[in-house]
């Protein structure tokens, strides 16, 4: 049982993981229906082809590409969302949030001493609670990856798979004409820092969000979809269908394609059978919360339970007796995120989202959650690079918000500030000081120093004790706090890293744990996702067992990663036989 201290860290941690991420709803809304993905567990068959755990970007990929032709089924822990099931308030919000009495929770948050771990839990994984940046990698990230990767990195391939990804999930942008203040703010202090001798430049990014192309009609896979209504609240689950997560592109396409789709179901670990199948140990909970086990019989398997969910399930299947490398749980990264605020500024940036209801007088939208980067990545070394990009504060969470920050902040002498900070403690209104602010989540590059192990409970968790102290840290809060600047702002820490709540980071982009390398003393995984079979070593793989996600990077990416784990998965289905 964790002790009352560690239970407020975490509720504080993951109060600000998902405000800093933009993503709490607030009242009901009508959504679009949409056809039910996910079968009947009663009609689980006790052998497939292919099973694929998890349903995440590089699950819903495989899925999608594997189905055809394959007896081929999805196991995913979590339950499927229809858009109007997302949480709607912050006492909803609490609810969802994963753990012994809530095993079916839309959000996984994982307590660490000094790095937390938020990712999404249900059908669609993360994509139901990312902020949709569909960025690619610099090409020289990929310099410590396995060689066959380099090498279609280098000649244009790997660019192709980021393309198709791209066109499933219908990446669009915010441009000028969008007229989103929060926007045209971060473009501002941008151009501030550029005009002050840095080197910089404001970069609008690709997300993947319906910002123009469906109405109120069927997509590319039948989905009917609304268009986005700015409302700035992405995160933790579209309640209005514009965001295009994979339940609505991937999966649909698995779907057509042949795939069962079985949702609650929870895989423990794996056993490798004598005549090279095997056999997948799963935890069913008919009534919500008690286990049953049970088990499915696999011709090939792909672990595509993310980061902490596929090197989990490895390091169980280890203790069990599979023979796997020593590289497994290492590698962590939690790709350069630094979560801060700039706070009360003297310019109105529209950061305050309102969800499915009314904006408030004098804001007419916020916004996708993310739209725009500052972008340090030009001629400097990889290790050296960064983004700092626009977030909002989710309409939910507003109120708590505005009524923490000004004890963080600590007090304002300038008479217009101090009047702002005022107002927010009266009521919430947008020329207040938290509608003054810009919520900044910094992507740069760790040393994937970072070690999942298993705790008294057999779940993953992230050690990293020097994790504080690692250089890209100081080098993303002393630039936001140059950025907050600009407009006479205040640089604010994210509250978990402050020392009154632990002082530890959180990441809403974990890598590695089964890093590809060459062969079984340098990775888990080769570069396409076969597990090295650690009895025969060198480059022996188990044939039929892939992990592909987020995992078997075997470092910090740089940018959102979901792009470059998508299409990791869509060139290791090309590779699969």
């Amino acid at each position: 049982m964790s002790t009352p201290v560690e239970q407020r860290r975490r509720l504080v941690g993951a109060l600000g993981a998902i405000a800093a991420s933009g993503c709490l709803p607030s009242t009901a809304a009508a959504a679009p229906k949409r056809q039910v993905l996910a079968r009947s567990l009663s009609q689980m068959a006790a052998e497939y082809d292919v099973v694929v755990i998890g349903s995440g970007y590089g699950g819903a990929v495989m899925a999608a590409r594997l189905a055809p032709g394959r007896r081929l089924a999805v196991l995913e822990r979590g339950r499927e969302w229809p858009p109007a099931d997302f949480p709607s308030s912050m006492i909803d919000v609490l609810g969802q949030f994963r753990g012994g009495l809530t095993p079916f929770g839309l959000f996984d948050y994982r307590l660490g001493q000094t790095m937390d771990v938020l990712v999404g839990s249900g059908l669609g994984g993360t994509s139901l609670i990312n902020a949709n940046v569909v960025a690619a990698a610099d090409r020289d990230a990929f310099n410590a990856w396995p060689a066959k990767i380099r090498q279609d990195v280098a000649n244009g391939v790997f660019a192709g798979y980021e393309a198709r990804v791209k066109q499933m999930l219908g990446a669009d942008q915010v441009i000028e004409s969008d007229a989103l203040r929060k926007h045209w703010f971060h473009r501002s202090t941008t151009l501030a820092r550029t005009r002050q001798g840095v080197s910089t430049q404001s970069v609008p990014l690709p997300i993947a969000v319906n910002l123009r192309k469906y109405n109120n009609v069927p997509n590319a896979q039948g989905v009917k979809q609304p268009l986005c209504s700015r409302c700035g609240d992405c995160v933790t689950g579209c309640r209005t269908g514009a965001k295009n997560t994979l339940d609505v592109n991937y999966l649909p396409l698995a779907r057509a394609g042949g795939a069962e789709i079985f949702t609650r179901v929870e895989v423990d670990w794996l056993e490798h059978l004598a005549d090279g199948r095997w056999r997948v140990h799963t935890i069913t909970r008919p009534d919500g919360v008690t286990p049953v086990h049970g088990e499915v019989i696999a011709g090939s398997v792909v672990l595509a339970a993310g980061t902490l969910g596929s090197t989990q399930i490895l390091l169980r299947s280890r203790a069990q007796g599979l023979a796997l490398s020593s590289a497994l749980g290492t590698r962590f990264s939690g790709n350069g995120d630094l979560i801060a605020l700039g706070y009360n500024t003297s310019v109105q940036t529209n950061v305050m989202g309102f969800g499915t209801g009314t904006p408030l007088a004098g804001e007419a939208q916020a916004g996708p959650t993310i739209t725009i980067a500052a972008d340090y990545r030009a001629q400097q070394p990889l290790a050296q690079r960064y983004l700092i990009e626009d977030a909002a504060v989710p309409r939910a969470l507003v109120d708590a918000v505005r009524l923490a920050l000004p004890l963080s902040a600590g007090i304002f002498t300038d008479f217009p500030a101090a009047q702002r900070v005022a107002r927010d403690l009266l009521y919430s209104r947008t020329d207040g000081a938290l509608n003054h602010s810009m919520v900044y989540l910094g992507i740069g590059h760790d040393s994937a120093s970072g070690r999942i192990q298993l705790d008294a409970w057999g779940n993953a968790q992230v050690v990293w004790p020097n994790v504080m102290q690692e250089p890209f840290v100081a080098r993303l809060k002393a630039e936001m706090e140059r950025h907050a600047l600009v407009f006479g702002g205040r640089y604010v820490d994210y509250p978990r890293t402050s020392p009154i709540f632990g002082g530890a980071l959180t990441t809403v982009h974990p890598l590695g744990g089964c890093p590809m390398g060459e062969q079984v003393d340098s990775g888990v995984v080769n570069a396409e996702g076969q597990v090295f079979d650690a009895r025969a070593g060198g480059a022996a793989v188990y044939s039929n067992l892939r992990v592909v996600d987020g995992s078997i990077a075997p470092a910090s990416i740089g940018v959102n990663p979901l792009l470059t784990i998508a299409a990791l998965a869509e060139r290791a289905a090309e590779h699969f036989a």
